[in-house]
């Protein structure tokens, strides 16, 4: 069916529940745009993310804090923190040094995007494998054949290998999306019998297999066991054992962190690893977001701008003022 966006209400297709992607959504809601979210996990978020493992603890196993420089996502996060999603995260630090106020969500990362996502439609569990074009308008295929027609504007906050493909009839997409690297990063997620003896609640290794760790309960009302613990691996070595079995990244990754930390490891109650292959921007896009000719297809996420929350939001926001202007004016 052809779409004449002078005499029907403009359709917004938006794959991603990420921050980027959310944020994107209630902007354009905000505009009374109609827009609907895919998203192929079970619940919103993306890195943004909390999980219960066996036993009952759960663990902020991606991003671990955000910050914020800009006024408009100081502005968020403010808001976010009278709801109560969020609250400033002061943990003791392995090693004294200054930074930006780290702010999380409460009680866990998830919370941050509940408040913007409530009164969004969002179609979760279902992957977008495939668009085509039909008309004016743009049909998406998920991975289990359903067919969802017919949107105006098709908007990937995927990560752009993901986006690669769904756009893979765009060259000029196409190239600057191969243009952006990202890094992978494995997360153990481990509960101990007993304490782990260190003097820290937070610390960031400069060299060595383990990156970070981090203790859950010191996060403002995480509760929980007060011996959990979320452990990232480096970049590079994230890399080099890409394709192990989350039992295997498991296992390693508790040898790695007993050296990292230089004494044997308590007994553990449960250990559960998560592979997040595309972690972080390594090669930022350098904007906003990517367009195609007729602005009928976007892409964005924190790979535009860096690495951080804040970058996704702000390519979020991009896009959806992008969007407007072009349906306001076609």
């Amino acid at each position: 069916m052809q779409h004449d966006l002078n005499t029907h209400s403009p359709q917004i297709a938006i794959i991603g529940a990420g921050m980027a992607g959310i944020s994107c959504a209630h902007a354009l809601q905000q505009r009374d745009f109609a827009v609907t979210l895919f998203d192929k996990s079970r619940g919103i978020g993306g890195r943004l993310a909390t999980r219960r493992i066996e036993g009952g603890d759960s663990f902020d196993h991606g991003a671990q804090y955000i910050t914020t420089r800009s006024a408009d996502f100081s502005a968020l996060i403010d808001r976010l923190r009278h709801d109560g999603a969020a609250d400033e995260w002061q943990p003791r630090l392995g090693i004294d040094a200054a930074h930006h106020p780290w702010f999380v969500g409460t009680p866990g990362m998830s919370a941050l995007l509940k408040p913007l996502a409530e009164k969004l439609e969002i179609r979760l569990s279902t992957t977008v494998s495939t668009l085509e074009r039909s008309g004016n308008a743009w049909q998406l295929q998920t991975a289990d054949g359903a067919l969802f027609e017919s949107f105006d504007v098709v908007i990937s906050t995927a990560p752009p290998v993901q986006t690669r493909a769904l756009f893979a009839d765009d060259a000029l997409m196409q190239t600057s999306l191969d243009a952006v690297r990202m890094a992978p990063c494995w997360t153990l997620m481990i509960t101990f019998a007993a304490p782990l003896d260190v003097d820290f609640d937070a610390r960031r290794f400069d060299t060595g297999a383990i990156s970070w760790l981090a203790r859950q309960a010191s996060r403002p009302e995480h509760g929980g066991n007060l011996h959990a613990w979320v452990v990232h691996a480096g970049a590079e070595w994230s890399a080099e054992h890409l394709e192990l079995t989350p039992e295997q990244a498991a296992g390693a990754m508790q040898r790695e962190l007993a050296r990292a930390v230089g004494q044997a490891l308590p007994d553990t109650i449960a250990a559960q690893a998560h592979r997040w292959r595309y972690a972080m921007t390594t090669q930022a896009l350098g904007q906003p977001f990517l367009t195609n000719t007729d602005r009928s297809l976007f892409a964005g996420g924190d790979w535009c701008l860096g690495a951080s929350v804040e970058c996704a939001y702000q390519s979020g926001a991009a896009i959806a003022e992008a969007v407007s202007k072009r349906l306001r004016t076609d």
